[in-house]
């Protein structure tokens, strides 16, 4: 987390911003690489309101059904910088003018960052997934509807219509402010204060 906070890569200037951005939005939201690096702009809703929400199409999802990303501020705030250099349509546009970044800028960004063979973007979700499943008090519904998993019971998963939106909005949330404290070393500082009392 620290080191996507300071990501500096051997990249243009505003490749490496595109780049930081898409690895720390992935981080934010839980999202798969495609779904990250084909975001585009109208997908964003309430983005000035109360509860903004990205809207990732069906036809880009894995299982095939609109998924519905609740936003925490964080993410909110990232998009409006994002924005100041974004070109065209797609959130995180490529050299290309009308094209997204390619399927390896983050990759290859964590690899610049040292970590090749140690942590790959798809392995953000299992961060998120243990940090959400070792704090208890999220639900394991709640943990897999924000993954854009499929309920393995079909007959459930037919009943089922459930978005747990509010609840899921509040754990990324959650996660958005444990990962803006670990960027900014207030837990680390925190941590410390505590063994020295």
């Amino acid at each position: 987390m620290k080191a996507i906070d300071r990501y500096d890569g051997e990249e243009t200037p505003r490749r490496r911003a595109v780049t930081r951005a898409a690895l720390l939005f992935t981080l934010l939201t839980w999202a798969r690489t495609n779904e990250t690096r084909l975001a585009t702009w109208d997908e964003f809703e309430d983005l000035d309101g109360a509860e903004p929400l990205w809207r990732v199409p069906a036809r880009r999802m894995k299982m095939e059904r609109e998924h519905l990303v609740p936003l925490a501020p964080q993410v909110v705030d990232l998009l409006a910088a994002v924005r100041a250099y974004s070109t065209g349509g797609y959130v995180f546009g490529g050299d290309k003018i009308g094209q997204p970044i390619s399927q390896n800028t983050m990759i290859y960004g964590c690899y610049r960052m040292g970590y090749r063979g140690r942590q790959t973007v798809h392995g953000f979700r299992g961060l998120a997934s243990t940090w959400a499943n070792e704090a208890e008090c999220y639900r394991s519904d709640w943990i897999e509807m924000a993954l854009a998993h499929a309920d393995r019971d079909d007959v459930r998963s037919a009943y089922n219509s459930a978005l747990y939106l509010t609840p899921r909005r509040r754990m990324l949330e959650a996660w958005a402010e444990l990962v803006s404290r670990i960027m900014t070393d207030e837990q680390t500082d925190r941590t410390a204060a505590s063994l020295a009392a």
